[in-house]
Protein backbone atom coordinates (compact mmCIF):
# COMPACT_ATOMS: atom_id res chain seq x y z
CA UNK A 1 0.00 0.00 0.00
CA UNK A 2 1.24 3.34 -1.07
CA UNK A 3 1.88 5.31 1.85
CA UNK A 4 1.41 8.98 1.84
CA UNK A 5 2.95 11.67 0.07
CA UNK A 6 5.93 13.11 2.19
CA UNK A 7 6.80 16.74 1.12
CA UNK A 8 10.72 17.22 2.03
CA UNK A 9 10.99 21.19 1.69
CA UNK A 10 8.20 21.29 4.60
CA UNK A 11 10.02 18.66 6.73
CA UNK A 12 12.93 20.46 6.26
CA UNK A 13 11.70 23.46 7.16
CA UNK A 14 10.33 22.39 10.22
CA UNK A 15 13.72 20.50 11.36
CA UNK A 16 15.64 24.25 10.74
CA UNK A 17 12.44 25.94 12.88
CA UNK A 18 13.42 23.38 15.40
CA UNK A 19 17.19 23.12 15.21
CA UNK A 20 17.20 27.10 15.83
CA UNK A 21 14.89 27.36 18.59
CA UNK A 22 16.95 24.75 20.36
CA UNK A 23 20.22 26.00 19.44
CA UNK A 24 19.28 29.38 20.66
CA UNK A 25 17.87 28.53 23.69
CA UNK A 26 21.04 26.32 24.49
CA UNK A 27 23.11 29.08 23.28
CA UNK A 28 21.23 31.95 25.43
CA UNK A 29 22.09 29.59 28.78
CA UNK A 30 26.11 29.60 27.26
CA UNK A 31 26.15 32.79 25.78
CA UNK A 32 24.86 34.87 29.05
CA UNK A 33 26.66 33.28 31.70
CA UNK A 34 30.60 34.04 30.02
CA UNK A 35 29.63 37.71 30.28
CA UNK A 36 27.90 37.51 33.61
CA UNK A 37 31.29 35.88 35.03
CA UNK A 38 33.81 38.22 33.89
CA UNK A 39 32.29 41.10 34.81
CA UNK A 40 31.48 40.06 38.34
CA UNK A 41 35.10 39.26 38.02
CA UNK A 42 35.90 42.30 37.17
CA UNK A 43 33.78 44.34 39.59
CA UNK A 44 35.60 41.87 42.63
CA UNK A 45 39.05 42.60 41.03
CA UNK A 46 38.62 46.46 41.10
CA UNK A 47 37.56 46.34 44.59
CA UNK A 48 40.36 44.81 46.91
CA UNK A 49 40.32 45.24 50.66
CA UNK A 50 42.75 47.57 52.14
CA UNK A 51 45.93 46.08 53.99
CA UNK A 52 48.52 47.12 56.89
CA UNK A 53 47.11 50.05 58.38
CA UNK A 54 43.89 50.47 56.43
CA UNK A 55 43.28 46.15 57.31
CA UNK A 56 40.15 46.00 58.04
CA UNK A 57 38.95 44.17 61.67
CA UNK A 58 36.06 42.31 62.23
CA UNK A 59 34.80 40.58 66.09
CA UNK A 60 32.79 37.52 65.33
CA UNK A 61 30.81 35.98 68.17
CA UNK A 62 29.59 32.79 69.20
CA UNK A 63 30.11 29.36 69.27
CA UNK A 64 31.68 26.84 67.39
CA UNK A 65 31.06 22.64 66.65
CA UNK A 66 32.12 19.52 65.26
CA UNK A 67 30.23 19.54 61.99
CA UNK A 68 29.72 15.27 60.86
CA UNK A 69 28.82 15.20 57.65
CA UNK A 70 26.78 12.51 56.03
CA UNK A 71 24.81 11.29 53.37
CA UNK A 72 21.05 11.68 54.39
CA UNK A 73 19.18 9.13 52.39
CA UNK A 74 22.00 6.66 53.53
CA UNK A 75 21.64 7.01 56.98
CA UNK A 76 18.19 6.92 57.45
CA UNK A 77 15.44 4.93 55.69
CA UNK A 78 12.14 6.36 54.21
CA UNK A 79 10.65 2.07 55.08
CA UNK A 80 11.35 2.89 58.51
CA UNK A 81 8.72 5.94 58.89
CA UNK A 82 5.17 4.76 59.82
CA UNK A 83 3.16 8.22 59.67
CA UNK A 84 3.55 11.20 56.84
CA UNK A 85 5.89 14.07 56.86
CA UNK A 86 5.42 16.16 59.74
CA UNK A 87 6.98 19.62 60.85
CA UNK A 88 8.31 19.70 64.59
CA UNK A 89 10.11 22.16 66.94
CA UNK A 90 12.08 19.93 69.25
CA UNK A 91 13.04 16.30 68.03
CA UNK A 92 12.35 13.34 70.75
CA UNK A 93 12.26 9.91 68.91
CA UNK A 94 13.25 8.45 65.27
CA UNK A 95 10.13 9.00 64.28
CA UNK A 96 9.59 12.71 64.38
CA UNK A 97 13.49 12.50 62.87
CA UNK A 98 12.45 10.92 60.05
CA UNK A 99 8.81 12.75 59.61
CA UNK A 100 10.74 16.29 60.28
CA UNK A 101 13.66 15.44 57.76
CA UNK A 102 11.05 14.24 55.07
CA UNK A 103 9.06 17.05 55.62
CA UNK A 104 11.94 19.53 54.46
CA UNK A 105 13.31 17.39 52.07
CA UNK A 106 10.16 17.00 49.78
CA UNK A 107 10.65 20.98 49.74
CA UNK A 108 14.10 21.56 49.53
CA UNK A 109 14.36 23.79 52.72
CA UNK A 110 16.87 24.01 55.00
CA UNK A 111 16.08 23.06 58.67
CA UNK A 112 17.92 22.85 61.75
CA UNK A 113 16.34 21.12 64.73
CA UNK A 114 17.66 20.77 68.65
CA UNK A 115 16.91 16.63 69.91
CA UNK A 116 16.90 16.52 72.88
CA UNK A 117 17.00 13.14 73.30
CA UNK A 118 20.72 12.82 74.30
CA UNK A 119 20.96 9.02 73.48
CA UNK A 120 19.31 8.56 70.45
CA UNK A 121 21.71 11.20 68.91
CA UNK A 122 24.33 9.45 69.90
CA UNK A 123 23.15 6.46 68.23
CA UNK A 124 22.49 8.07 65.23
CA UNK A 125 26.50 9.48 65.47
CA UNK A 126 27.50 6.40 65.39
CA UNK A 127 25.06 5.24 62.82
CA UNK A 128 26.98 7.83 60.55
CA UNK A 129 30.55 7.40 61.36
CA UNK A 130 29.81 3.59 59.90
CA UNK A 131 28.92 5.57 56.59
CA UNK A 132 31.63 5.82 53.92
CA UNK A 133 32.19 9.07 52.69
CA UNK A 134 31.09 10.30 56.16
CA UNK A 135 33.82 13.43 56.78
CA UNK A 136 34.24 15.95 60.01
CA UNK A 137 35.12 19.58 59.73
CA UNK A 138 34.61 22.38 61.76
CA UNK A 139 31.22 23.94 62.14
CA UNK A 140 29.21 27.38 63.63
CA UNK A 141 28.32 30.70 62.23
CA UNK A 142 31.31 32.74 64.01
CA UNK A 143 34.10 30.23 62.56
CA UNK A 144 32.91 29.52 59.44
CA UNK A 145 32.36 33.24 58.69
CA UNK A 146 35.62 34.31 60.34
CA UNK A 147 37.69 31.88 58.32
CA UNK A 148 35.77 33.54 55.20
CA UNK A 149 36.62 37.24 56.56
CA UNK A 150 40.41 35.83 57.09
CA UNK A 151 40.53 34.13 53.57
CA UNK A 152 39.24 37.92 52.00
CA UNK A 153 42.32 39.76 53.69
CA UNK A 154 40.75 40.61 57.03
CA UNK A 155 41.88 40.83 60.43
CA UNK A 156 39.88 38.69 62.86
CA UNK A 157 39.05 38.00 66.55
CA UNK A 158 36.02 35.34 67.27
CA UNK A 159 34.63 34.01 70.12
CA UNK A 160 33.96 30.13 71.01
CA UNK A 161 34.65 27.35 73.90
CA UNK A 162 36.56 24.69 71.61
CA UNK A 163 38.93 21.87 72.21
CA UNK A 164 42.45 22.12 71.12
CA UNK A 165 41.80 19.27 68.19
CA UNK A 166 38.57 21.70 67.21
CA UNK A 167 41.33 24.92 67.21
CA UNK A 168 43.75 23.12 64.63
CA UNK A 169 40.91 23.94 61.60
CA UNK A 170 40.97 27.26 62.43
CA UNK A 171 44.31 29.54 60.81
CA UNK A 172 46.93 30.00 63.20
CA UNK A 173 46.75 33.81 62.46
CA UNK A 174 42.65 34.47 63.67
CA UNK A 175 42.61 35.05 66.88
CA UNK A 176 40.37 32.58 69.34
CA UNK A 177 38.43 33.57 73.00
CA UNK A 178 35.91 31.95 75.32
CA UNK A 179 37.85 29.17 77.08
CA UNK A 180 40.05 29.43 80.45
CA UNK A 181 43.54 28.37 80.12
CA UNK A 182 44.24 24.73 79.97
CA UNK A 183 39.76 23.61 80.24
CA UNK A 184 39.31 20.88 78.89
CA UNK A 185 36.43 21.61 76.13
CA UNK A 186 33.95 19.01 74.63
CA UNK A 187 32.74 19.90 71.62
CA UNK A 188 29.55 20.30 70.90
CA UNK A 189 28.56 17.93 67.80
CA UNK A 190 26.68 18.82 64.89
CA UNK A 191 24.93 16.58 62.32
CA UNK A 192 24.93 17.70 58.86
CA UNK A 193 22.36 15.56 56.36
CA UNK A 194 23.18 16.41 53.16
CA UNK A 195 21.27 15.59 49.93
CA UNK A 196 21.55 16.60 45.89
CA UNK A 197 18.93 17.80 43.95
CA UNK A 198 16.92 14.81 42.46
CA UNK A 199 17.87 12.36 45.49
CA UNK A 200 14.89 10.07 46.62
CA UNK A 201 13.22 9.61 49.97
CA UNK A 202 11.01 6.95 49.53
CA UNK A 203 8.23 8.60 47.08
CA UNK A 204 9.51 12.32 47.60
CA UNK A 205 12.13 13.55 44.93
CA UNK A 206 14.67 16.48 46.51
CA UNK A 207 14.00 20.02 44.06
CA UNK A 208 17.19 21.35 45.04
CA UNK A 209 20.55 20.29 46.70
CA UNK A 210 20.13 21.07 50.39
CA UNK A 211 20.47 19.78 53.97
CA UNK A 212 18.98 19.04 57.40
CA UNK A 213 20.95 19.87 60.99
CA UNK A 214 20.34 18.01 64.28
CA UNK A 215 22.56 19.13 67.24
CA UNK A 216 22.46 18.31 70.81
CA UNK A 217 24.55 21.14 72.11
CA UNK A 218 25.66 21.99 75.54
CA UNK A 219 28.21 25.08 75.46
CA UNK A 220 26.66 26.80 72.32
CA UNK A 221 23.18 27.57 73.68
CA UNK A 222 24.62 29.40 76.82
CA UNK A 223 27.02 31.44 74.73
CA UNK A 224 29.65 30.32 77.11
CA UNK A 225 32.15 32.62 75.61
CA UNK A 226 30.45 36.04 75.83
CA UNK A 227 32.59 37.52 78.64
CA UNK A 228 35.46 36.32 77.56
CA UNK A 229 34.85 37.74 74.23
CA UNK A 230 33.74 41.14 75.97
CA UNK A 231 36.89 41.76 77.56
CA UNK A 232 38.73 41.33 74.37
CA UNK A 233 37.03 44.05 72.58
CA UNK A 234 38.75 47.13 73.38
CA UNK A 235 42.06 46.30 72.95
CA UNK A 236 40.75 44.45 69.38
CA UNK A 237 39.18 47.61 68.91
CA UNK A 238 37.06 46.28 65.93
CA UNK A 239 35.64 47.76 62.57
CA UNK A 240 32.65 45.59 62.45
CA UNK A 241 30.83 43.31 65.09
CA UNK A 242 28.91 39.96 63.83
CA UNK A 243 26.32 38.63 66.37
CA UNK A 244 25.49 34.81 65.16
CA UNK A 245 25.00 31.60 66.45
CA UNK A 246 22.02 32.66 68.34
CA UNK A 247 19.72 29.94 66.61
CA UNK A 248 21.65 27.33 69.25
CA UNK A 249 19.00 28.63 71.73
CA UNK A 250 15.95 27.65 69.78
CA UNK A 251 14.06 25.10 71.62
CA UNK A 252 17.04 24.25 74.40
CA UNK A 253 15.44 23.23 77.53
CA UNK A 254 17.01 26.93 79.14
CA UNK A 255 16.24 26.64 83.28
CA UNK A 256 15.60 29.57 85.68
CA UNK A 257 18.76 29.36 87.23
CA UNK A 258 21.71 31.50 87.38
CA UNK A 259 24.73 30.47 85.48
CA UNK A 260 27.27 30.63 87.79
CA UNK A 261 26.50 28.20 89.84
CA UNK A 262 23.52 26.58 88.84
CA UNK A 263 21.35 28.07 91.87
CA UNK A 264 17.59 28.84 91.30
CA UNK A 265 16.98 32.32 90.74
CA UNK A 266 13.04 31.83 90.44
CA UNK A 267 11.39 33.99 87.67
CA UNK A 268 14.37 35.30 85.56
CA UNK A 269 14.86 33.96 82.39
CA UNK A 270 18.43 32.55 81.34
CA UNK A 271 17.89 33.12 77.62
CA UNK A 272 16.87 36.44 77.71
CA UNK A 273 19.52 37.39 80.52
CA UNK A 274 21.73 36.19 77.95
CA UNK A 275 20.31 37.97 75.12
CA UNK A 276 20.40 41.00 76.92
CA UNK A 277 24.32 40.66 77.80
CA UNK A 278 24.60 40.36 74.07
CA UNK A 279 22.55 43.61 73.48
CA UNK A 280 24.80 45.52 75.76
CA UNK A 281 27.92 44.04 74.06
CA UNK A 282 26.53 45.54 70.75
CA UNK A 283 25.88 49.14 72.76
CA UNK A 284 29.25 49.26 74.48
CA UNK A 285 31.37 49.64 71.42
CA UNK A 286 32.38 52.70 69.42
CA UNK A 287 29.90 54.17 67.49
CA UNK A 288 31.48 53.54 64.52
CA UNK A 289 31.99 49.92 64.37
CA UNK A 290 29.14 48.34 62.61
CA UNK A 291 27.06 45.57 63.93
CA UNK A 292 25.71 43.02 62.06
CA UNK A 293 23.01 40.00 62.49
CA UNK A 294 23.53 36.66 60.87
CA UNK A 295 19.72 35.05 60.69
CA UNK A 296 19.13 31.82 61.02
CA UNK A 297 16.28 28.93 60.91
CA UNK A 298 14.02 30.24 64.31
CA UNK A 299 10.98 28.21 65.16
CA UNK A 300 10.69 28.93 68.88
CA UNK A 301 8.08 31.87 68.79
CA UNK A 302 9.50 33.23 72.63
CA UNK A 303 13.11 33.08 71.25
CA UNK A 304 12.23 35.44 67.84
CA UNK A 305 10.39 37.71 69.77
CA UNK A 306 13.23 38.21 71.92
CA UNK A 307 15.22 38.88 68.78
CA UNK A 308 12.85 41.73 68.14
CA UNK A 309 13.40 43.31 71.11
CA UNK A 310 17.03 42.74 71.98
CA UNK A 311 18.99 42.22 69.33
CA UNK A 312 17.24 43.83 65.78
CA UNK A 313 16.71 47.29 66.99
CA UNK A 314 19.87 47.31 67.92
CA UNK A 315 22.08 46.19 64.38
CA UNK A 316 23.39 47.98 61.30
CA UNK A 317 23.24 45.21 59.31
CA UNK A 318 20.77 41.85 58.96
CA UNK A 319 21.90 39.00 56.58
CA UNK A 320 19.91 35.80 55.59
CA UNK A 321 18.73 33.32 53.42
CA UNK A 322 14.92 33.40 51.48
CA UNK A 323 12.99 31.13 54.33
CA UNK A 324 15.00 33.63 56.61
CA UNK A 325 13.16 36.42 55.65
CA UNK A 326 9.86 35.09 55.04
CA UNK A 327 10.10 33.82 58.77
CA UNK A 328 11.52 37.12 60.09
CA UNK A 329 8.73 39.12 57.82
CA UNK A 330 5.95 37.41 59.00
CA UNK A 331 7.18 37.22 62.59
CA UNK A 332 7.60 41.61 62.83
CA UNK A 333 4.35 42.14 60.86
CA UNK A 334 1.60 39.09 62.25
CA UNK A 335 3.74 37.80 65.23
CA UNK A 336 3.79 34.12 63.36
CA UNK A 337 6.68 31.91 62.75
CA UNK A 338 6.76 30.50 59.37
CA UNK A 339 8.31 27.19 59.33
CA UNK A 340 8.75 26.79 55.47
CA UNK A 341 8.36 29.01 52.59
CA UNK A 342 9.74 28.83 48.84
CA UNK A 343 12.92 27.61 48.36
CA UNK A 344 13.18 29.76 44.75
CA UNK A 345 11.36 32.95 45.29
CA UNK A 346 10.53 35.63 42.59
CA UNK A 347 12.65 38.54 43.03
CA UNK A 348 9.63 41.43 43.40
CA UNK A 349 8.67 38.71 46.46
CA UNK A 350 12.04 38.91 48.15
CA UNK A 351 12.67 42.58 47.62
CA UNK A 352 8.91 43.47 49.27
CA UNK A 353 9.80 41.61 51.95
CA UNK A 354 13.22 42.63 52.54
CA UNK A 355 11.11 46.01 52.09
CA UNK A 356 8.45 45.46 54.86
CA UNK A 357 11.33 43.82 57.06
CA UNK A 358 12.87 47.10 56.77
CA UNK A 359 10.68 49.69 57.18
CA UNK A 360 9.34 47.14 60.82
CA UNK A 361 12.53 47.40 61.88
CA UNK A 362 13.21 50.93 61.50
CA UNK A 363 9.92 51.65 63.45
CA UNK A 364 11.98 49.15 66.63
CA UNK A 365 14.67 51.11 66.11
CA UNK A 366 12.60 54.52 67.20
CA UNK A 367 10.17 52.85 69.55
CA UNK A 368 13.11 51.25 71.73
CA UNK A 369 15.14 54.84 71.41
CA UNK A 370 18.17 52.87 69.65
CA UNK A 371 21.18 54.83 69.06
CA UNK A 372 21.58 52.49 65.95
CA UNK A 373 19.62 52.13 62.83
CA UNK A 374 19.24 49.46 60.24
CA UNK A 375 20.95 50.29 57.18
CA UNK A 376 21.77 47.26 55.42
CA UNK A 377 20.18 43.99 54.42
CA UNK A 378 21.16 40.82 52.51
CA UNK A 379 19.37 38.15 50.94
CA UNK A 380 21.08 35.00 49.66
CA UNK A 381 18.70 32.82 47.74
CA UNK A 382 19.64 29.94 45.11
CA UNK A 383 19.18 32.01 42.13
CA UNK A 384 20.38 35.35 43.14
CA UNK A 385 21.70 37.80 45.86
CA UNK A 386 20.02 40.70 47.15
CA UNK A 387 21.55 44.00 48.88
CA UNK A 388 19.97 46.69 50.05
CA UNK A 389 21.60 49.61 52.13
CA UNK A 390 20.76 53.54 52.75
CA UNK A 391 22.58 55.82 50.82
CA UNK A 392 24.84 58.44 53.09
CA UNK A 393 25.28 55.82 55.64
CA UNK A 394 28.87 54.13 56.41
CA UNK A 395 28.04 50.83 53.77
CA UNK A 396 30.16 51.03 50.61
CA UNK A 397 30.48 49.69 47.43
CA UNK A 398 26.98 47.75 47.40
CA UNK A 399 27.23 46.86 43.33
CA UNK A 400 30.51 44.98 44.26
CA UNK A 401 29.90 43.85 47.21
CA UNK A 402 27.00 41.63 45.41
CA UNK A 403 28.60 40.47 42.82
CA UNK A 404 31.09 38.83 45.11
CA UNK A 405 28.64 37.17 47.29
CA UNK A 406 27.89 36.11 44.25
CA UNK A 407 30.86 34.46 43.04
CA UNK A 408 31.27 33.30 46.76
CA UNK A 409 28.06 30.99 46.32
CA UNK A 410 28.88 29.25 43.13
CA UNK A 411 32.64 28.60 44.47
CA UNK A 412 31.90 27.80 48.01
CA UNK A 413 28.81 25.23 46.92
CA UNK A 414 31.42 23.87 44.07
CA UNK A 415 34.20 23.59 46.95
CA UNK A 416 36.27 25.53 44.33
CA UNK A 417 37.95 28.90 43.60
CA UNK A 418 37.57 29.09 39.96
CA UNK A 419 34.14 29.12 38.18
CA UNK A 420 33.46 27.02 36.04
CA UNK A 421 30.69 27.42 33.05
CA UNK A 422 30.69 23.71 32.11
CA UNK A 423 29.39 23.73 36.17
CA UNK A 424 26.88 26.55 36.30
CA UNK A 425 23.72 27.36 35.26
CA UNK A 426 21.89 30.84 35.66
CA UNK A 427 17.88 30.49 36.69
CA UNK A 428 17.43 34.40 36.95
CA UNK A 429 15.02 35.38 33.98
CA UNK A 430 15.80 37.92 30.89
CA UNK A 431 14.09 40.27 33.30
CA UNK A 432 12.30 41.02 36.62
CA UNK A 433 9.70 43.51 38.34
CA UNK A 434 10.99 44.86 41.40
CA UNK A 435 7.69 44.51 43.47
CA UNK A 436 4.35 42.04 43.24
CA UNK A 437 2.61 45.44 44.42
CA UNK A 438 2.53 47.29 41.05
CA UNK A 439 1.63 44.79 38.19
CA UNK A 440 5.18 44.95 35.85
CA UNK A 441 5.17 48.82 36.00
CA UNK A 442 8.48 48.53 37.10
CA UNK A 443 11.17 45.91 35.27
CA UNK A 444 14.69 45.75 35.60
CA UNK A 445 16.00 43.69 32.79
CA UNK A 446 18.97 41.57 33.11
CA UNK A 447 22.44 42.93 30.95
CA UNK A 448 24.92 39.69 30.82
CA UNK A 449 27.54 42.27 30.07
CA UNK A 450 26.36 44.36 33.10
CA UNK A 451 24.31 41.48 35.40
CA UNK A 452 24.29 43.42 38.56
CA UNK A 453 21.62 45.45 38.71
CA UNK A 454 21.12 48.39 40.87
CA UNK A 455 18.61 51.21 42.24
CA UNK A 456 17.14 53.92 43.94
CA UNK A 457 14.09 54.25 45.79
CA UNK A 458 12.68 56.00 49.13
CA UNK A 459 11.50 53.22 51.84
CA UNK A 460 10.62 55.01 55.25
CA UNK A 461 11.60 58.02 54.31
CA UNK A 462 14.79 56.94 53.31
CA UNK A 463 16.55 56.99 50.21
CA UNK A 464 18.00 53.39 49.43
CA UNK A 465 20.36 51.57 47.25
CA UNK A 466 18.96 47.86 46.09
CA UNK A 467 21.61 45.79 44.33
CA UNK A 468 21.02 42.23 42.64
CA UNK A 469 23.33 39.85 40.76
CA UNK A 470 22.42 36.55 39.38
CA UNK A 471 23.99 33.26 41.28
CA UNK A 472 25.93 31.29 38.54
CA UNK A 473 24.28 28.49 40.36
CA UNK A 474 26.67 25.03 40.95
CA UNK A 475 25.30 22.22 39.46
CA UNK A 476 27.81 19.70 41.02
CA UNK A 477 27.12 20.82 44.43
CA UNK A 478 29.76 19.76 46.80
CA UNK A 479 28.57 21.00 50.16
CA UNK A 480 25.77 23.25 51.12
CA UNK A 481 26.02 23.65 55.03
CA UNK A 482 28.18 26.72 55.76
CA UNK A 483 27.54 28.20 52.70
CA UNK A 484 25.22 31.06 53.65
CA UNK A 485 27.56 31.89 56.39
CA UNK A 486 30.24 32.38 53.55
CA UNK A 487 28.27 33.95 51.34
CA UNK A 488 27.07 36.78 53.97
CA UNK A 489 31.17 37.19 55.12
CA UNK A 490 31.70 37.53 51.16
CA UNK A 491 29.11 40.22 51.57
CA UNK A 492 30.27 42.21 53.89
CA UNK A 493 33.85 42.15 52.76
CA UNK A 494 33.69 45.08 50.68
CA UNK A 495 31.16 47.39 52.32
CA UNK A 496 33.42 48.34 55.54
CA UNK A 497 35.78 51.14 55.41
CA UNK A 498 38.63 51.23 57.70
Amino acid sequence: MAGTPVKVGSLISLFVVFYAIYYRNYDYGDARMSPVKEHMLFLERENKVGDGQKQPRVALGYGACHDLFVNATQLIRFEDMEEPPQHYNEITTEEEFLRSFAYFFQHGAAAERFMSNSKLYDDLIERALQIKDTKWAIGGNAPLMARRFYLEGWKVLFAAKMSNKLKEYIPKDIQIVGDEEGEEVKDDVHMILEYKADDQFGPYVAPRANRYIMHNDENNPLLSSLEKFGKELPEFKPDLLVISGLQMMDNYPFKYMSLEDDTDIGTTDLRAARLELVKQQILSQSPHVMAHFEMASYVDINLVMLLTTKILPYVDSVGMNEQELSNLCNVLEYGVVSVLSDSNPRVATALDQMRKTFELIRKQNVLVGSSKKLTRIHVHTLAYQAILTVKGSKWRRTEAATAKASLTAHRYVCNNNDISLAKSKLLLDDSFSTTAEHDNNSRMFFEPTKPVSCWEEIISGERVEICVAPVLICTEAQLTAGAGDNISAAGLVLQVEK
